[in-house]
């Protein structure tokens, strides 16, 4: 049997979640009298205890952290992206003496994941970039261990705190400095879409050519992912297409890769043919020709601040609402991509 949660409270009594919480949590004076002894009536009939008392009761900690994480995908498929978020996470872990044990949900039902936390093998969870239908975001409305989201930005329903980078304002910032390049016909790399992050970064894009009047080419919005082999699939889709755009935006730096290649594999040269940008500033990156403009996603500091929001909550309670941390991003212009008088003047 799950242990009663907020939600369920909140739909007993009629109200919503925040307002469940603020009664139980004394912050009651802005409601009816009546809500107010029916939530703690129905808080008791179900043996509900918040967060924030539990850890008052606790006695001692355990000192370990749960990083669970939906599937595990082996290179080539796999960005880099968890592993720098990882480096993070453990280094702050380790100079605050705790340690990390690593769930991987496809090969531990949800039940059995859900055994295991009650038997308190931890002290909290981090929920490694969960995917958009991921069972643990239901899974979380059945627990009352403090966990944060990191590597996704989640709507306030879900009720968790999450750190991430700001997806969207970068996409926007790398579409508005393309076009200032003097680009128009600009096609776009859509990335993995059980992950937020992708629509996110595609919902950027579109937002940025509406607003500069520049009309979204349905053909040149290529299905994607996070990996090289889909941005090699992009590339094969866009030169079926016939017309070429002048400029490809990836939604991330491996997918561009594959691009480039596919490209270089049909004789098409990169930037003088057609311009092409990333986003995260994957360290590989920096080592192909033309080195790749992109946007940089601060991944390790991600990592970082989720363990120590996470630890903060597990010794100082949680805040009201679910925090939503964006750290920003940096545009970095490299050579994969020549402003548009720059072609013109060579001939290309």
């Amino acid at each position: 049997m799950s242990r009663p949660t907020l939600a369920e409270i909140a739909r007993r009594a009629g109200c919503s979640v925040s307002a469940a919480s603020n009664i139980l949590r004394g912050r009651d004076t802005l409601y009816r009298e009546e809500l107010v002894r029916r939530v703690h009536a129905i808080a008791q009939e179900l043996g509900y205890q918040s967060r924030h008392k539990q850890r008052k009761l606790a006695k001692t900690r355990l000192g370990g952290i749960a990083l669970i994480v939906d599937r595990y995908q082996a290179p080539p498929t796999r960005s880099p992206f968890a592993t720098h978020v990882m480096d993070g996470i453990l280094t702050y872990l380790q100079a605050a003496d705790y340690s990390l044990k690593i769930i991987l949900l496809a090969a531990c039902p949800t039940e059995a994941l859900w055994q295991q936390i009650r038997r308190k093998v931890c002290d909290g969870a981090i929920l490694l970039t969960p995917e958009v239908n991921s069972p643990l975001l239901e899974w979380y409305q059945h627990t009352q261990l403090p966990a944060i989201v990191v590597g996704a930005t989640l709507p306030n329903v879900y009720g968790l705190s999450c750190v991430d980078v700001d997806n969207e304002k970068g996409m926007e910032m790398l579409t508005r400095w393309v076009i200032s390049q003097g680009y128009t016909e600009i096609a776009f790399v859509q990335g993995d879409l059980r992950h937020w992050s992708a629509h996110a970064r595609e919902r950027a894009f579109r937002k940025v050519l509406v607003e500069q009047r520049i009309p979204t080419r349905e053909e040149w919005i290529l299905p994607g992912g996070y990996s090289v082999e889909s941005g090699r699939d992009a590339g094969r889709k866009l030169l079926q297409n016939g017309s070429l755009p002048s400029v490809v935006i990836c939604s991330n730096d491996l997918s561009a890769l594959g691009l480039v290649q596919e490209l270089r594999a049909h004789n098409i040269r990169v930037p003088q043919d057609i311009s092409v940008a990333g986003f995260d500033d994957e360290p590989l990156v920096r080592i192909q020709l033309p080195e790749l403009t992109t946007v940089r996603n601060p991944m390790q500091m991600i990592g970082q601040m989720a363990a120590e929001r996470l630890l903060h909550f597990i010794e100082h309670g949680f805040s009201e609402a679910p925090e939503t941390i964006l750290l920003p991003p940096e545009l970095v212009v490299r050579g994969s991509v020549l402003p548009r008088h720059l072609r013109e003047d060579a001939g290309f």
